[in-house]
């Protein structure tokens, strides 16, 4: 471990959504003198199904140090598990190969907990952004905190999950609030305009425009088809104009992805895109009415442009968020009751209370990765009380 050259920090991204968050991060590390960035792309940015993401990575001026598929061949938990385990060897090979000084992992997906297993193993320094989250809703929360349990500095998004990766028995020397870097996308100018939105997809700020985004939950994988189709029909009573994006890659989401495909195709006012970039998303977020679905944009980007989130479901059960979220379970019914109102007084949700950050985690986060001192202290482990 380096103090004094040059630092190499290997980070993975491994769907459009941790990419969009990440992204500030990677800019100002690869503008920095002292650090050397290796990003290692896997997961959906791969897949054509998903809009093969990697192009966007490469157009936004990164360069890939290392890519390797793992989607899964079948849509199945056994399927899964066997390419998480292929995984770990994978970013074996490649931290072997750079020998970084700081792993840096975003979240709690697969990817980042495959990478974090692998780095510990090496005795390589794991930085963790947004551990001491909570959620109820399925995996994610079992490997968010084994991540923050094999990470070395934590970089905390609210002031509360701090206080949890401290209370988790992390040393608080190397426990910082620096805020969600999503937050700095936000108020950049990178976001798209309602004039490009409305070019690129059935989208006019003239009517009212529901953002529906539905993933399958993890814990409930066998329920997705039912659960898509119960928001479904309560979009349908609603008639109202909506801009259905495509799920995740988790087990379970092709059963959505084949639901709304279909529906799309009978219903003009409902409108399917397999993947949508992120600077279109965060539009979709400041101009659209309501995002309804279960993606934790709607704890978190949400909260910032104040768009009323209809949260369906557990998937999200616990997460810190905003007030302009209110949540219902997988009831068309309860849905449509929910959403109605929703639609016709947006507006009055727009100040909403903003918990991660001023939008300079980027920033303080780079400032770490250059000042923490890596002597072999901050790889002995334990307990803090």
């Amino acid at each position: 471990m380096s103090n004094l050259k040059q630092r190499k920090i290997t980070v993975t991204t491994g769907t459009r959504a941790d990419y969009g968050i990440l992204r500030p991060v990677l800019s100002e590390i690869q503008k920095n003198p002292s650090l050397k960035l290796f990003l290692i792309v896997t997961g959906m940015h791969l897949s054509e199904k998903h809009g093969k993401t990697i192009n966007e990575i490469k157009d936004d001026g990164f360069i890939i140090s290392n890519s390797f598929n793992m989607i899964p061949k079948k849509d199945s938990k056994f399927e899964n598990v066997k390419q998480f385990g292929n995984s770990i060897i994978s970013y074996s090979k490649i931290f072997h190969k750079i020998k970084p000084d700081i792993n840096l992992v975003f979240g709690d997906r697969d990817e980042m907990l495959a990478s974090t297993i692998a780095a510990y193993h090496l005795n390589i320094v794991n930085a963790h952004i947004h551990g001491g989250d909570r959620s109820q809703g399925g995996i994610d929360e079992y490997n968010r905190h084994a991540i923050t349990k094999m990470s070395n500095i934590h970089f905390a998004a609210s002031q509360k999950s701090k206080k949890r990766i401290i209370k988790m028995g992390e040393n608080p020397k190397y426990v910082h609030f620096t805020g969600s870097p999503s937050i700095d996308e936000l108020i950049s100018k990178r976001i798209t305009n309602k004039n490009e939105l409305s070019k690129k997809y059935n989208f006019s700020c003239s009517r009212k425009n529901i953002i529906l985004l539905q993933h399958p939950v993890t814990t409930q994988i066998e329920d997705s088809q039912q659960q898509i189709q119960i928001t479904l029909r309560a979009i349908k009573k609603l008639k109202t104009n909506t801009i259905a994006i495509g799920p995740n890659s988790d087990p379970g989401s092709s059963s959505i992805f084949k639901e709304l495909q279909k529906t799309s195709k009978s219903f003009d006012f409902i409108n399917f895109y397999n993947n949508v970039p992120r600077n279109d998303f965060l539009g979709f977020l400041k101009y659209g009415d309501v995002l309804l679905g279960n993606s934790s944009s709607g704890m978190i980007e949400a909260s910032h442009f104040g768009i009323p989130v209809v949260n369906i479901g557990i998937r999200q059960k616990g997460r810190e968020r905003g007030n302009n979220v209110v949540d219902v379970e997988h009831s068309s019914d309860k849905i449509y009751q929910t959403t109605k109102p929703c639609l016709e007084t947006s507006h009055n949700y727009r100040k909403s209370g903003k918990v991660f950050g001023n939008g300079t985690a980027s920033q303080k986060i780079v400032k770490y990765l250059i000042t923490t001192r890596l002597t072999n202290d901050i790889l002995k482990k334990q307990i803090e009380y």
